[in-house]
């Protein structure tokens, strides 16, 4: 929708049912949204850090601020088979 904002891609984490090291799992998840973990990941893939108390990377930076898009991801999610048959019968590649 013009002026809604722009998209975010959503990056996460979670904890398979029959995960075997549940316990370290969870240490690990809880470590993703430190500090030193959040600088590691946005500086390697060039996004803007989860946790607000990191600063993004320079470049990153640079962009500025943005306003994120009111879309729902998860019906956006539902809707993806149908967009793809859509692309499918339109012939796009």
């Amino acid at each position: 929708l013009a002026g809604d904002g722009v998209h975010v891609n959503v990056s996460g984490a979670g904890i398979a049912a029959a995960a075997p090291r549940r316990e370290e799992a969870q240490k690990f998840l809880e470590w993703l949204t430190q500090p030193e973990a959040q600088s590691m990941f946005a500086d390697a893939n060039l996004e803007y850090p989860a946790n607000p108390n990191v600063a993004p990377d320079p470049l990153v930076a640079s962009w500025g601020t943005f306003r994120a898009s009111s879309l729902n991801v998860a019906k956006a999610g539902e809707l993806q088979p149908l967009a793809v048959r859509l692309m499918d019968r339109a012939g796009f590649r």
